[in-house]
């Protein structure tokens, strides 16, 4: 009763896309706001939305996890357009590089897209069953995508992260690097801590690798190599199923939550408090 009560509470008040109150993230986070500065609600063809990227300053570029389609959302009214490029499937993360668009499959399937939206290649390898991603990052020091398991394999002890070179469009046939979780649950000081990432990406200006996850209800931060370092608990009244996450190049944090109970959202935390998205 008293989740529903609270967010019917935060539909009432933040429905505007007015400032929001209360911590996001416990204990603050280096650079991070401490509340999202505005919430903006999405419309119902984006209420499965599973991968947000930045786009242009007035633009993100998302996905949903049913359609083959970019979304491309004005990050101050939530209005969007849409470009298809391919058959409906279970799409679970999007980035954006100087050659185009990449969009991952949650068999960990990669598809490219040109500049434009328009599909050029499908590329894929076998992974195990128990294997399942929701996590595409671009690494743009080394040009290469970073996918990073959600379902790592039955009682798997690590969270894998594999590349995917641009260059030569090729899986590395071993992990890139693997976070145990046991560093997660000490660093986090719980021992019961679950953590299925469900987006990640790299900030902009520290290098960091930052894993947000909707099943365990944590953000990790990481070296650029994949070392933990720090475990930060998220507010479930603000996150109800955080599946998108992205930087600006200036640092600017978005958010987006898939609708569950509720329509979908998408939080900003600007670097500077009271800069507009």
């Amino acid at each position: 009763m008293f989740r529903i009560v609270a967010s019917f509470v935060l539909a009432v008040l933040f429905s505007g896309c007015e400032q929001m109150k209360g911590h996001a993230f416990s204990p603050l986070v280096p650079g991070i706001t401490a509340s999202p500065q505005k919430m903006i609600f999405l419309k119902k063809p984006l209420r499965e939305i599973s991968g947000i990227f930045f786009h242009s300053p007035t633009e993100l570029v998302a996905i949903n996890d049913e359609e083959g389609a970019l979304f491309f959302i004005n990050t101050g009214t939530g209005e969007f357009r849409k470009k298809n490029f391919g058959a409906k499937g279970d799409y679970e993360d999007v980035v954006e590089t100087p050659s185009g668009f990449y969009v991952l499959k949650s068999n960990g399937s990669i598809h490219q897209l040109d500049k434009e939206g328009n599909e050029l290649a499908v590329f894929g390898r076998k992974f195990p069953k128990s294997i399942e991603f929701e996590s595409l990052c671009y690494d743009s020091e080394k040009n290469e995508l970073v996918l990073i398991c959600k379902s790592c394999g039955p009682k798997e002890p690590f969270i894998h992260a594999w590349r995917f070179v641009i260059n030569t469009n090729t899986y590395e046939d071993m992990p890139g690097f693997s976070i145990p979780m046991e560093e997660i649950r000490k660093l986090g000081k719980n021992d019961e801590i679950i953590c299925k990432p469900s987006a990640a990406a790299f900030h902009p200006l520290t290098g960091k690798l930052y894993l947000i996850a909707s099943v365990g209800k944590i953000l990790v931060q990481c070296s650029r190599e994949g070392k933990a370092e720090m475990v930060y608990t998220i507010n479930p009244d603000l996150f109800p199923q955080p599946e998108g996450l992205c930087f600006t190049p200036a640092g600017d944090l978005f958010i987006s939550n898939e609708g569950a109970e509720h329509k979908a959202s998408l939080l900003y935390f600007p670097l500077f408090p009271g800069k507009n998205p």
